[in-house]
């Protein structure tokens, strides 16, 4: 009867385990598609300086939210670095009952590819 008991609640534990660990997982897999949308992002700002409507458009089309960190006043020259950061929410499963905003902060060169 004990051990039928214990069992009972171990699949309780475990399924919280389960879950705890699909947040991580889930976390990690938002975390890798903002870096792999930031090489292609870092791509347009070098092409064209700054951050367009254009590159504000894609962002919207992949929830991705991107504010300007450099302390330019929007007149880039060859050569300037700019500081972006990208930004998503992800409700997670069990962490806790608020979002969490997952976030990189990347640089890109002006015109470096031309």
């Amino acid at each position: 009867m004990g051990s039928k008991m214990g069992l009972i609640l171990s699949i309780g534990i475990i399924f919280f385990i389960f879950l705890f660990g699909a947040d991580l997982v889930m976390l990690q897999l938002n975390y890798v598609d903002l870096d792999s949308h930031s090489a292609y992002i870092s791509y347009l700002i070098s092409k064209n300086p700054g951050i367009n409507e254009e590159l504000i458009k894609y962002c919207e089309s992949k929830n991705i939210l991107i504010t300007d960190q450099s302390e330019s006043d929007g007149s880039y020259q060859k050569g300037d670095l700019i500081t972006y950061t990208l930004e998503r929410e992800y409700t997670p499963l069990v962490m806790g009952n608020q979002s969490i905003e997952i976030s990189i902060t990347r640089y890109a060169v002006i015109s470096i590819l031309n």
